[in-house]
């Protein structure tokens, strides 16, 4: 990077708007469950998001988890 730099004659830094608080967005966020490292998508797939929404994301996804994996396991316990 430091290379390019110093050949670039000029550097425009484009951000994107997080979808949630209208701030800039520092982070993409995947919206959808999909387990691939590598996952290529658009708007459906993907949202840009502010330090906080994303933090807020996360600790959402976080809670679904939770709550799948709590109704997985009581589904198997009633059927057993």
């Amino acid at each position: 990077m430091p290379a390019l730099m110093a050949t670039a004659e000029y550097v425009t830094k484009v951000h994107a708007v997080c979808t949630r608080t209208g701030n800039l967005a520092h982070y993409s966020h995947r919206k959808v469950k999909n387990d691939n490292v590598v996952f290529l998508g658009e708007t459906q797939e993907y949202e840009p998001l502010s330090r906080s929404a994303y933090y807020k994301a996360m600790l959402e996804d976080k809670i679904k988890d939770i709550d799948v994996n709590d109704a997985e396991e009581i589904t198997s316990k009633k059927s057993s």
